[in-house]
């Protein structure tokens, strides 16, 4: 029986994939003592089904298509926040982390010197014991050239191109578990007192008198010229006892009442500058003005600034909040509009109809993705990664994990190009993410299933040792560095520390410890330059010639 069962597996790579996918979401989903390995769990039932014999080693390009899908979805999501990681707002956090993975670099360079390593070994050391994929696929790029320049044969290409994974995989759990016993153990051992969480992000509307003298006369647009960063919309405002939806020449008068929409500090400083507040409440007259929620789904939109639909002179209507996933927004006339976005619009009730079909509101729109612009998006990363960078002693290439990576956060910082709209909705973006991280690491695993059985059994302790030496020093290197020496906010010295290693696990359990957004804010601020960063290291490391 099983002995038919290995057979057709053998026979059917596509099945072989979804027997390796089902298994190991399975395995993923097994606590010990409230750890999971969650999708990393595809990477060991695919080592394990590889284990079984090279027959059941899934094509290359299984893996290599899931890399280029998973890495791009990630830097089109980065993308439209992404900005001069070493300008004003980002060097400080940006340059920490590349310090700290470049002293994990040396650390993998000495363990490699001492225990005798090879450059391949050491290079999946390092990107297990730091996490991420896109360097474990860095690292045998530069492998798989390395065989093709020496006219290596299948066999020895296959077992050097391997080396790497079966270095990740040993890493890898104590690369997840490393990190997250490292924080609870400094909150701990530095006693670190962490302040409660501000509520302050939620969006509300308050009412306020118009007592300010500097603004009575004024209109909405010279306000805004006086106070660029108001962080707070303008509705509506009564005058006279007559309700109106404002616009920017809507012109100020004393005793006006003007409802504003923003966060608790937006509206602390929306009363500094109005002048009173008030219980008025004129937002809950509905009767004729109301409020509907639109999902943004027409093509037309997606990409364009709020500012540039003029929505007013259209229907109008004002957008007074817009929900992006599960973040709620307040609109500024510069934000772009993306798929998905849940859009609170502001207008007269005979309005509802045109306004929908004006934004599109379709959920199978916001779910939706366009596969032309992706795969341009892709070969273009493609391209950009085979390009030579030469750095010294050694030339590198960002490769297919860094150039598609570099590509995305590009274009989704563009969000779109003339007809071309280069974002996706965030469901989409997402799903494709997940589908894309299953298939690199069911290629992955089952390639180096064989290997990986060979090297436990003969050096598993060294190389587990030593990727938990990588990972711990590491951690703790940030973790001592960010609180002790730059007297980082520790909320966010745990988001900074789990995106050094890339690690949605640890980077949940930190959001949890936080009780807030903290860590998860600042993990986005410098993931992109992270994963650049280990993609560059793990190439350079891959070439150590050892001993």
């Amino acid at each position: 029986m099983m002995h038919s069962i290995a057979s057709l597996l053998a026979e059917l790579p596509i099945l072989t994939l979804f027997v390796v996918v089902g298994l190991g979401y399975s395995l993923g989903r097994i606590s010990v003592f409230g750890f999971r390995l969650g999708v990393a769990g595809v990477l060991f039932a695919g080592l394990a089904v590889g284990s079984l014999g090279p027959e059941f080693a899934l094509p290359n390009i299984v893996s290599v298509l899931g890399l280029i899908i998973f890495i791009y979805t990630i830097g089109l999501q980065s993308g439209p926040g992404f900005v001069n990681p070493f300008g004003r707002a980002g060097y400080r956090e940006n340059l920490f982390a590349i310090l700290v993975l470049a002293f994990g670099g040396v650390v993998a360079v000495a363990l490699a010197w001492a225990l005798a390593m090879p450059g391949p070994a050491i290079a999946g050391l390092f990107s297990g014991g730091l996490t991420n994929a896109p360097s474990l696929a860095a690292a045998q790029e530069v492998l798989r050239q390395s065989a093709a320049s020496r006219q290596l044969g299948p066999a020895a290409a296959a077992r050097l191109t391997d080396l790497p994974v079966i270095g990740f995989g040993i890493a890898y759990p104590c690369g997840v578990v490393g990190v997250m016993l490292s924080i609870h153990l400094a909150r701990k051992l530095w006693r670190v007192h962490m302040p409660p969480p501000e509520y302050g992000g939620e969006i509300l509307a308050r009412d306020y008198v118009v007592r300010n003298p500097g603004i009575a006369g004024r209109t909405i647009s010279d306000i805004v010229r006086l106070h660029p960063a108001l962080g707070f919309v303008v509705s509506r405002v009564q005058h006279a006892g007559q309700t109106t939806l404002v616009t920017p020449e809507t012109r100020l008068a004393p005793g006006d009442i003007v409802v504003a929409v923003g966060d608790a500090e937006a509206l602390e400083r929306a009363e500094q500058i109005f002048g009173e507040a008030t219980e008025a409440r004129i937002e809950l007259d509905r009767n004729q003005m109301d409020y509907r929620r639109v999902f943004v789904s027409n093509r037309e939109l997606v990409g364009k600034r709020v500012g540039e639909i003029d929505l007013y002179n259209r229907l109008s209507a004002v957008i007074t909040r817009v929900r992006r996933g599960d973040v709620e927004l307040v609109p500024t006339p510069d934000m772009r509009l993306e798929y998905g976005d849940l859009a609170r619009v502001l207008t007269d009730r005979a309005n509802f109809q045109a306004i929908s079909s004006f934004f599109g509101d379709s959920i199978r729109g916001t779910a939706e993705a366009d596969y032309g612009s992706a795969a341009l998006g892709m070969a273009l990363g493609v391209i950009v990664g085979m390009i030579p960078v030469s750095l010294p002693g050694a030339t590198v290439r960002l490769g297919l994990a860094g150039g598609p990576l570099l590509v995305a956060l590009v274009l989704g910082r563009l969000v779109r190009t003339g007809p071309i709209t280069w974002i996706m909705p965030m469901s989409a973006n997402l799903t494709l993410r997940q589908i894309g991280l299953v298939l690199f690491q069911a290629g992955v695993g089952t390639r180096a299933g064989l290997g990986f059985v060979e090297t436990i059994r003969t050096s598993g302790l060294p190389m587990l040792l030593a990727g938990a030496a990588i990972t711990l020093a590491v951690v703790w290197a940030a973790l001592f560095a960010g609180h002790k020496l730059l007297k980082i906010p520790f909320d966010s010295l745990m988001g900074l520390t789990c995106a050094i290693h890339t690690e949605p696990a640890s980077l949940h359990y930190a959001t949890h410890a936080a009780n807030s957004d903290v860590p998860q804010n600042a993990y986005s601020r410098i993931f992109p330059v992270c994963t650049i960063g280990k993609i560059i290291l793990a190439q350079l490391l891959v070439t150590w010639p050892g001993r």
